[in-house]
């Protein structure tokens, strides 16, 4: 007799959740300007859309005179991105996380190592995760 009972391999109607390297974290570092944040969230929307990649959540720092790894905005994408919950960190420009280009390729080659891509703006550094474009 046939069950209707899932298998054990099966993962059930609640995995929705899209692969990892089509899901993004927006990162935002604007003062608490709402038009600039709206504007820069609506952009990073936008982009993930036209590359296929989902929003998992979007996080707003608002002060970027503070160092990066001390930014409660960011220490939320660092538990994202190692957690296995993203695949790709969008922010609006290279300033937003970076105070050079030196800078910005360390801690893009910091996040490409464990698998996620950092893109800023038009620029991509490196391929988007899956071959996808």
């Amino acid at each position: 007799m046939l069950s209707n009972a899932p298998t054990p391999i099966d993962p059930g109607p609640t995995c929705s959740r899209p692969p990892r390297q089509h899901t993004a974290v927006a990162y935002v570092c604007a003062e608490d300007d709402p038009v600039s944040v709206a504007r820069y969230t609506a952009w990073c929307e936008q982009r993930a859309t036209a590359e296929g990649w989902t929003v998992v959540e979007t996080v707003i720092d608002p002060d970027d005179l503070v160092p990066l790894t001390e930014r409660p905005g960011w220490q939320r994408v660092t538990r994202l991105v190692t957690d296995g919950q993203v695949g790709v960190v969008i922010t609006i420009n290279r300033r937003m996380v970076a105070d050079s280009a030196t800078s910005w390729a360390r801690l893009s080659g910091l996040l490409q190592g464990l698998g996620v891509v950092l893109t800023a703006g038009g620029a991509r550094s490196c391929p988007a995760p899956g071959g996808t474009r």
